[in-house]
């Protein structure tokens, strides 16, 4: 019995240390998609100002809310191309809704497409973040949202779709009901 005891830790020995696994990096990549958003949140809290105003005697002063919008994203054998930020009036977003504002982005970074030479309304930028396969692309990014810009009505709540395209059009969608109120 004991020589079959060593025989066996012998064998589960050789097994545990003779083998080095390579990863298939190749064959990985193949699977993966070419775009992919993975998170899109905040930090602030909600509710959100809409309107800048004065202080009273009754009230005190507010600032209209820069609303900072974290995201990310990866992509493989892609480069990045516009991205859309879509706002939907309620706690959900049905197949046929239609968006009460569409902020659009022609790149991933620098100012929307509503901006101006002189006048900058919303920004997206993003960094690149390490990984360990060459072909693909971690992305961590922030857009800049300037609540008061986009019409929208105090008191409600607001739900987002993200979407970010490669610059050969493809796409890939994120959602987040009920994402933020308004005040």
């Amino acid at each position: 019995m004991k020589k079959y005891i060593i025989a066996f830790m012998a064998l589960l020995t050789s097994a545990t240390f003779s083998c080095k696994k390579e990863a298939d990096v190749a064959g990985t990549e193949a699977k993966l998609p070419a775009i992919q958003l993975s998170s899109l949140g905040y930090t602030q809290l909600s509710p959100f100002t809409l309107v800048t105003a004065t202080a009273t005697a009754t009230t005190p002063a507010t600032i209209a809310t820069v609303l900072q919008i974290n995201f990310g994203a990866t992509l493989t054998n892609k480069k990045t191309g516009k991205f859309t930020l879509e706002f939907f009036d309620g706690t959900s977003i049905g197949a046929t809704a239609v968006p009460v504002k569409t902020v659009t982005f022609n790149s991933w970074s620098g100012k929307d497409d509503s901006s101006t030479a002189t006048t900058t309304v919303h920004t997206i930028a993003y960094t690149l973040l390490p990984t360990t396969y060459q072909n693909t692309q971690v992305i961590g990014g922030t857009m800049l949202i300037k609540l008061g810009s986009l019409g929208l009505t105090a008191g409600k709540t607001y739900s987002v779709r993200a979407t970010a395209y490669t610059d050969d059009a493809k796409t890939s969608v994120l959602s987040q009901t009920s994402f933020f109120k308004t005040i």
